[in-house]
């Protein structure tokens, strides 16, 4: 009788299991080298801050959502990112997720700007990151349903819970500083819009 073959995996077939690139590790890089470099010396002059924002320093809009309260801050959001990266990036392009990143950040900065005036600075990814975790477990409902309606609906849960009981227990100890649950909710309605018109898109084709 003859005996199996044994199977062999060398270094170079067990990196490539693990990972897959993909064109969107590109942007996750920029903004993981972009908002490190801020970190260490210039949180302050890259907030969003409400005074500075209405003399016309616009990008402050934008800049606020990659600089954070404190190192721990920045790692707890790098962890939430490097998640993204891992498990969802290819469920969409280099475009899509941008975009996602873009609509995202805009939907929070209007927001803070007219729904919230009593907020005077921000700082944080967290509101962006549940665009695009939103946009991921919506997208991922195409290739593996199962998990996207889970992921879905645990994301959609976390939101209502912040929605009526404020920031999950132990966040802001984590953070440092208050969790605003609002930036949450509005980044998670971004990234659904962005799914929303490429799900109508599709339909109308």
């Amino acid at each position: 009788m003859q005996g199996k073959l044994p199977i062999t995996m060398t270094m170079t077939d067990i990196f490539k299991f693990r990972y897959r690139y993909h064109p969107s590790h590109i942007l996750w890089l920029v903004i993981f080298a972009v908002s490190c470099v801020l970190q260490v010396a210039w949180v302050e002059s890259w907030r969003f801050d409400r005074e500075l924002v209405a003399q016309g320093h616009v990008w402050l809009l934008f800049s606020g959502h990659i600089v954070h309260l404190n190192w721990s801050h920045w790692m707890l959001n790098m962890a939430g990112l490097a998640i993204v990266a891992f498990f969802f990036s290819s469920h969409a392009s280099f475009k899509q997720w941008f975009t996602v990143m873009l609509v995202s950040a805009c939907v929070i900065n209007i927001g803070l700007w007219w729904w919230m005036p009593e907020i005077r600075n921000y700082v944080g990814l967290s509101g962006v990151l549940h665009g695009l975790f939103l946009y991921g477990a919506l997208r991922e409902i195409r290739f593996y349903p199962v998990s996207g309606y889970v992921l879905t609906c645990v994301l959609i849960g976390k939101l209502v819970w912040e929605f009526f009981n404020g920031a999950l227990p132990g966040s802001e100890d984590m953070t440092g500083g208050r969790v605003l649950t609002e930036a949450h909710l509005l980044g998670a309605i971004g990234g659904t819009l962005v799914w929303l018109v490429e799900w109508l898109n599709r339909r109308l084709q």
